[in-house]
């Protein structure tokens, strides 16, 4: 998520009370000096342990590793490839420890598609 984008979800989507935590850390990156942040979203229950990420990544108070890592960045104002080049190599150096020189975009989903795996995917550990 970048700047505006946070900025906007703060104002018009998130519920003060029931998203307090995620608004606590969004307005914390916005203030902040950080360019890049990670926000994880955890399995809620046993039942959705099997969606944990396979790469390192901190664990939650139960041991358990997120279901979902959302990226906050200042590096750019609109996800264009180029930003999402840039975010890419900085997550595959974080979590996968590996140096990418180059990436390539095989496969662009459709707006369908998005919306499709948004809802499978981030939806469910949202609130």
């Amino acid at each position: 998520m970048t700047e505006p984008c946070l900025s906007y979800i703060l104002k018009h989507e998130l519920d003060r009370v029931d998203d307090e935590e995620f608004c606590e850390e969004i307005e914390a990156f916005l203030q902040g000096e950080e360019d890049v942040y990670y926000s994880y979203s955890y399995p809620p229950n046993e039942k959705e342990l099997s969606r944990q990420v396979g790469h390192s990544a901190p664990v939650n108070d139960k041991g358990y590793k997120p279901v979902y890592i959302t990226i906050f960045s200042k590096l750019s104002a609109a996800w264009d490839m180029y930003a999402i080049e840039r975010v890419v190599k900085i997550i595959a150096d974080d979590f996968l420890h590996i140096k990418v020189e180059r990436i390539e975009f095989l496969d662009m989903p459709t707006y369908e598609e998005t919306k499709v795996s948004y809802e499978r995917d981030y939806a469910p550990y949202v609130g």
